[in-house]
């Protein structure tokens, strides 16, 4: 579990332990990894043709030949940090390589929004934090036809994203720089309807809250919400929790690193947690 493990500057290493007591119990706990005693139609077919497929890694090589040059690029630059901030390095000078390493999703997390853009085919997405434009890239790529917005704090990050979309021939992708506070509500009135959100952005308890609050009016039945880091800490694990009780969602899905809701109708309300 390597990614409970963070360095401080100066290079020592520090241990994430409410993650890592969340990461814990959701190892003990969780079930359902093959689908298995799921009553549920909708969550069974989600868990075996999203969480369980393989899609073919050849599609993935432009986007991870970028990741690696990320990782190995020692470029330091100064980047604008409206959110919660780095618990790791409290600089606003970073390495490329720094911020690759620490903030880009995983591969198997982005294969996962690969995999529901791909099955449910949204048409419009947004999302909360471009970052060094990974994850944007696979959201894109996912679905070509769709509109993808990306909203992201730093113009320094957002100019190395903008390269990853060129690189991995992602031309429906628009990525817009500024503080959420001020980029989202124009996001989302342009997009009239938000089918798929993914919300990697500033990991507090209010501003997912908050997020969570302005998007929903945009969402239809068909609408999906991704929450990233929802055991990064007590705040954002309180914010999840609200999030998924709120009487709204109707189905919930607890990956102890990402949460995801949806707004189905007739469907009994239900909060599962899932292996993944």
């Amino acid at each position: 579990m390597s990614f409970l493990c963070g360095t401080r500057s100066g290079g020592k290493k520090y241990m994430n332990f409410f993650l890592a007591k969340k990461t814990l119990l959701y190892v003990l706990l969780s079930g359902h990894k093959y689908g298995h005693r799921i009553h549920s139609p909708f969550v069974y077919d989600l868990i075996t043709t999203v969480f369980r497929a393989k899609p073919d890694k050849s599609q993935f090589k432009k986007i991870e030949k970028r990741r690696a040059e990320l990782k190995a690029d020692n470029t330091e630059i100064e980047i604008q940090d409206f959110g919660a901030g780095s618990v790791r390095n409290a600089s606003n000078v970073r390495k490329i390589s720094y911020i690759a390493r620490t903030s880009l999703s995983q591969g198997k997390y982005a294969r996962l929004l690969f995999n529901l853009v791909n099955r449910y085919k949204p048409s419009t997405i947004l999302e909360l934090g471009t970052s060094l434009g990974i994850s944007t890239v696979y959201l894109a790529t996912a679905n070509p036809s769709a509109r993808v917005v990306s909203l992201e704090g730093s113009p320094a990050i957002a100019a190395i994203a903008d390269k990853t979309m060129l690189d991995c021939s992602a031309g429906n992708v628009e990525i817009r720089v500024g503080n959420f506070n001020d980029t989202l509500s124009q996001a989302l009135t342009d997009l009239q309807n938000v089918d798929f959100a993914f919300i990697d952005g500033n990991h507090t308890k209010d501003a997912t809250l908050r997020y969570f609050e302005q998007i929903y009016p945009y969402c239809t039945e068909q609408s999906i919400l991704i929450f990233d880091d929802i055991s990064w800490s007590e705040g954002m694990r309180e914010a999840w929790e609200q999030i998924a009780a709120d009487q709204r969602v109707s189905i919930s899905i607890d990956l102890c690193k990402q949460g995801i809701v949806f707004f189905r109708k007739g469907i009994e309300k239900q909060n599962f947690v899932v292996r993944y």
